[in-house]
């Protein structure tokens, strides 16, 4: 397994982190996963919405793509997007493509941005895995093995900034059917270890461990060297809200990250 830190990849100016694929330690060329930080501000999608802030972001970083975007609903659902504006409207959680002209995008603030990329086909996606949605690495696997002839062992895979087990602290039976679905290693004492649990999914599924690569980073308390938290977190900013918050308003408060794959 690959293991970086995403620091290593920020200049003190961006807004957004680029970070390479890897292969048993030496980088694959031909596509990049990328997060925005949270001085972009807030990437929140919803298809009734317009959200300016996230327009401008892609069309000033990458004005030649096409961007591919699904509401969210923490499920275990991928679909395809093969051209521009096919996706509209669409609740998923992962999208897929062999067209290296688009960019999937899905959002997270905590929960595991998970980027897969088959050099050979060209296919690529970005998917969502929050915690109820835990299994979908798979799905997307299986996915590109169906639509695109990928073969498992070809596809790179990249774990990007979440919830660390250093902070996710969850309730006994939550632990338990972890442990249970996702092996020992996704439960750390009192938390959960979302890394441990896809990392699971995605040997089930027959990802090579030297094709995969970790971030580092926990979204919830990782910083950069400026000292201004590095991502926007749902536990950090929202989750200690009032119970009578309804879940709209607290996504409102947190600062939303686009996590996306981008063929170079």
């Amino acid at each position: 397994m690959n293991e970086i830190s995403l620091l290593d990849y920020v200049s003190p100016s961006q807004d957004f982190v680029l970070a390479p694929f890897f292969r048993a330690g030496s980088v694959v060329n031909g596509a990049h996963w990328g997060m925005t930080l949270k001085r972009a501000r807030s990437m929140r999608f919803r298809w009734n919405e317009k959200n300016e802030v996230r327009d401008a972001f892609f069309s000033r970083v990458f004005p030649s793509k096409t961007v591919s975007a699904v509401e969210l609903i923490h499920s275990k659902i991928v679909v395809e997007s093969s051209v521009c504006g096919d996706t509209k409207n669409i609740r998923a959680d992962g999208i897929a493509t062999k067209n290296l002209n688009i960019i999937p995008v899905v959002t997270v603030a905590d929960c595991v941005p998970i980027f897969l990329f088959d050099e050979v086909t060209g296919a690529h996606a970005a998917i969502h895995s929050g915690w109820k949605g835990t299994g979908i690495a798979g799905v997307a696997v299986n996915f590109m093995e169906e639509r695109f002839s990928s073969r498992a062992e070809n596809i790179l895979v990249a774990i990007g900034a979440h919830i660390g087990s250093c902070c996710y602290s969850v309730d006994d039976e939550r632990r338990t059917a972890f442990a249970h679905d996702f092996g020992e290693k996704s439960v750390s004492g009192k938390n959960l270890s979302l890394k441990e649990a896809n990392i699971f999914v995605l040997k089930q599924a027959g990802i090579l461990e030297e094709n995969i690569t970790v971030a580092r980073e926990c979204t919830c308390c990782t910083r950069l060297l400026s000292s201004e938290m590095t991502f926007g977190s749902f536990r950090r900013e929202a989750a200690f809200l009032p119970e009578h918050i309804s879940l709209d308003e607290r996504s409102r408060a947190m600062t939303v990250q686009a996590a996306f794959v981008v063929c170079d």
